[in-house]
């Protein structure tokens, strides 16, 4: 890599880290001064609660009944379980929890990212009992034009958070998959399919951890090529769900 192109690849970075810096920070919610999301403002964000398939996090419908006979799985995952384990958010990919995820990913208001990856961190289940947190990688040539990956910056907060090791690079995506926004389900997984490799052998239980969960290809491919590279069982993590 000459100078300049490494000039390039780190002006973005540099340039946001000194505006982080350097700038008075304010809140993206209430638009108070001191910092980019308030406490009070994070737990007013429109949260995700339950009743929810433990599985893909969407809302669940039907009675008590049924809910039990698939062990609390939507009809679509008790038919075709995807292949993480579980996946939750703290919040919905609605309102201000929206605003927040688009923010800190295309504007680079990167500051947002420490609140919403320890609110991320505290809807884990303990008994999930993972060894590793590992972001979902995005790919090279977005991640030079972007000037920082907010799922890396996401895992680092979730893993501290949690306590457990940060397996950076354990995953690489090997295959630009574009804007995903206009595709179905159906399209959505086509396009994901063998965009991840494993770079080295996977813990036996991962955190998988992204920005924002939509229908779930995204993760369920990643998922699928930690487990085929060995791992025991994979879970899934995002700031906020789409529903």
């Amino acid at each position: 890599m000459t100078w300049r192109t490494a000039a390039r690849t780190l002006a973005p970075v540099l340039r946001q880290g000194f505006g982080d810096a350097l700038l008075p920070q304010r809140c993206i919610v209430c638009g108070r001064y001191g910092a980019a999301l308030h406490d009070a403002c994070l737990d007013a964000l429109p949260h995700a609660d339950p009743p929810r398939c433990p599985r893909c996090w969407l809302p669940t419908a039907g009675s008590a009944r049924e809910a039990r006979r698939r062990d609390g799985a939507c009809s679509r995952c008790a038919a075709a379980p995807p292949p993480f384990e579980g996946l939750r958010t703290p919040y919905r990919f609605v309102g201000a929890a929206r605003r927040a995820v688009i923010e800190a990913k295309f504007r680079g208001v990167s500051a947002l990212l420490d609140p919403l990856g320890r609110a991320s961190a505290r809807v884990v289940p303990g008994w999930w009992s993972v060894d590793a947190v590992t972001p979902v990688p995005l790919h090279g040539a977005r991640r030079r034009r972007r000037g920082f990956d907010q799922a890396r910056l996401l895992a680092a907060t979730v893993a501290d958070e949690l306590g457990v090791p940060l397996t950076d690079g354990l995953l690489r995506r090997v295959r630009a998959t574009g804007a995903q926004t206009a595709l179905g389900m159906d399209r959505r997984r086509r396009n994901m399919a063998g965009a991840f490799e494993v770079r080295a052998a996977p813990p036996p239980s991962v955190l998988l951890v992204d920005d924002v969960a939509t229908t779930g290809a995204t993760l369920g491919a990643a998922a699928r090529a930690l487990l085929d590279a060995g791992a025991d069982r994979v879970y899934a993590l995002a700031i906020a769900r789409e529903d």
